[in-house]
């Protein structure tokens, strides 16, 4: 195995040591967490170690994903005039259907059966305009793409994609996010079980804030212990959850 850094050091300890080439990782989140977050951090962090980044927006019209990805500190139009960022925007494939231009792509008549050769097909044309350079690529969300062609026929997509491997051998690790809190039991398992990492964010309201929890719970490496965390999305390490050893013969 070959472990690469996420590009944040505190994600890297919570994990055993760092990013297994070649895997994904699922972000796990809910409607009062600001975990959606950590995925954009980290691929500004490869952005500048050099990789290119794909984001696939099922979610938010274009000018809102920027917005949203600058709230995590991607500047997404500048990273992608470079040449260092592609987008492949079902969401304005569905409601907004432009022509392609610079480092958008759209997916002209989009029908789930003709998806995936498609975006394979845009892929490739990243692929060709990069170079030999590492993808790191992010699903911008997993209950996004289930919202708009189901969730069964989302896992039967997510299954092509993981067996057809676009990127062929360039690939760093991929990132998928996904709201905890529109999507069945069912679908929340079956993306558990496609993941090589899993990290899940919840937060909860109290008198004076928030409260949110980093829960560490999936990694391939050796030295992974699951543990939980105190999270502050500000930039702040998380601060592990100490559970406290019962006394011995209770």
């Amino acid at each position: 195995m070959q472990v690469v850094t996420s590009g944040i050091s505190y994600i890297d300890d919570a994990v055993g040591g760092g990013i297994v080439k070649g895997s994904s990782l699922l972000v796990m989140y809910d409607s009062l967490s600001s975990g959606w977050t950590l995925p954009f951090k980290i691929l500004k962090e490869q952005l500048k170690r050099g990789a290119v980044g794909i984001i696939i927006n099922y979610n938010l019209p274009l000018q809102r994903l920027i917005l949203r990805a600058r709230s995590a500190g991607l500047e997404v139009n500048e990273e992608g005039m470079k040449g260092n960022l592609f987008i492949v925007d079902v969401f304005g494939s569905r409601y907004n259907p432009q022509p392609s231009n610079g480092y958008v792509y759209r997916i002209g008549g989009f029908n789930p059966e003709t998806y995936i050769p498609k975006l394979e097909g845009i892929y490739r044309d990243i692929l060709q305009k990069t170079g030999d350079r590492e993808i790191v690529d992010l699903i911008f969300s997993l209950d996004g793409m289930a919202f708009e062609v189901g969730e069964e026929r989302t896992i039967k997509l997510l299954k092509r994609l993981f067996t057809n491997n676009i990127i062929n051998g360039r690939g760093l690790f991929s990132m998928y996010l996904l709201g905890t809190d529109r999507v069945s039991k069912e679908f929340l398992s079956w993306n558990i079980e496609f993941s090589d990492y899993v990290i899940e964010f919840s937060g909860r309201k109290y008198e004076h804030g928030v409260i949110e929890e980093m829960y560490v719970l999936r990694s391939p490496l050796p030295n992974f212990e699951p543990r939980a965390y105190r999270y502050n999305g500000g930039g702040k390490e998380p601060v592990p959850i100490v559970t406290p050893t019962p006394a011995k013969g209770l």
